[in-house]
């Protein structure tokens, strides 16, 4: 048991008051020495008890109010606390971001690049790019707006879908490499994305050479490979001159692809033929268009050099043989 100053002297004051009753009493009472230190001990007691009581009673009054205190100002700071990470501290990507981190995206030299960034709503903040290659990394854009002096980089933000996507127009090769979307948010947080750069090819089918006959049916078929974007449009070229709108030509193109159609062929379609994509190297065709005679047939031209070469296979082997009778003889 503590005892605290207060009580300690409330208690001795109690004892000497006592102690003068005691003394009045046994002048009065004429008590014998036994039954006066009998009567002592049980008032001290007495006392004591009390004083303890009183001791405990403000003990616990006190350590329930210092926990309560204690209770009181943990649930206050956690409470605190809990507000500022739900202002300020993202739980990670994915509390923040719906666009996987990480996303590569292909696009085509000379097409147009877009790197998407999808972010939940937030209080406060700003969404920047950055191009990591360089060296200090480069600031794109700030917001909505460019930061760099190039107009081809460009934010398309769409606020219904929280999309704060980059847009490179006229891609470059060098364009190609790692980006960072950034929430400015505290702290910082990001997503890097890879932008792959390719090269769009057309090709002919049947090149470099197409043979057909005269008065036929004429089918050009260009496709386009490593390409992301359909093509703005596709000239046919006939030598140096473009015919996509000439008489008995029709040009029917999709997505991936370009045909050109001539109902009835004749020798003054004979040449080269260009396929030419806006955004792909073009791709060339020789066509030849024969009479039809069978010496300018292919497959007929293809019989005659058969012949040809069994005829002179028939004469190397008689001619090697008579070398070898030759032989024989002088032996």
């Amino acid at each position: 048991m503590f005892i605290t100053p207060t009580s300690l002297s409330a208690s001795l004051t109690i004892i000497v008051v006592l102690i003068e009753l005691l003394m009045m009493a046994v002048m009065v009472l004429s008590l014998n020495c036994v039954t006066f230190f009998v009567l002592v001990m049980f008032l001290t007691d007495t006392v004591v008890t009390s004083i303890e009581q009183t001791e405990q009673k403000t003990a616990g009054f006190s350590t329930d109010f210092h926990r309560e205190r204690r209770s009181y100002e943990t649930r206050r700071n956690k409470n605190h606390s809990a507000g500022n990470l739900l202002k300020t501290l993202p739980a990670g990507h994915g509390a923040i971001f719906l666009t996987e981190n990480s996303t590569t995206i292909v696009a085509q030299i000379g097409g147009t690049a877009k790197l998407p960034c999808v972010v939940r709503k937030f209080n406060n903040g700003v969404v920047s790019w950055i191009r990591k290659k360089d060296s200090p990394p480069t600031i794109l854009t700030v917001g909505v707006g460019t930061y760099i002096a190039d107009e081809r980089f460009l934010v398309e933000h769409a606020r219904h879908l929280q999309n704060w996507g980059l847009v490179i127009k006229h891609v470059k090769p060098e364009d190609a490499g790692l980006y960072e979307c950034q929430v400015s948010s505290h702290p910082t947080t990001s997503i890097f994305l890879q932008l792959t750069v390719t090269e769009a090819v057309a090709e002919i089918i049947g090149a470099p050479d197409i043979h057909i006959r005269a008065g036929s049916f004429l089918r050009l078929v260009c496709t386009l490979r490593h390409s992301t974007e359909p093509p703005s449009y596709v000239f046919w070229y006939h030598e140096e001159r473009m015919i996509n709108h000439d008489p008995g030509i029709s040009v029917a193109a999709d997505r991936s692809s370009s045909v050109l159609q001539l109902d009835e062929a004749d020798t003054s379609h004979n040449g080269n033929y260009t396929c030419y994509p806006s955004n792909a190297i073009p791709a060339y065709v020789n066509v030849h268009v024969l009479n039809a005679t069978e010496e300018e047939n292919p497959a007929a031209m293809l019989h005659a050099n058969s012949s040809d070469i069994s005829t002179a296979l028939f004469i190397s082997i008689l001619l090697a043989l008579f070398l070898n009778a030759l032989i024989a003889l002088d032996r």
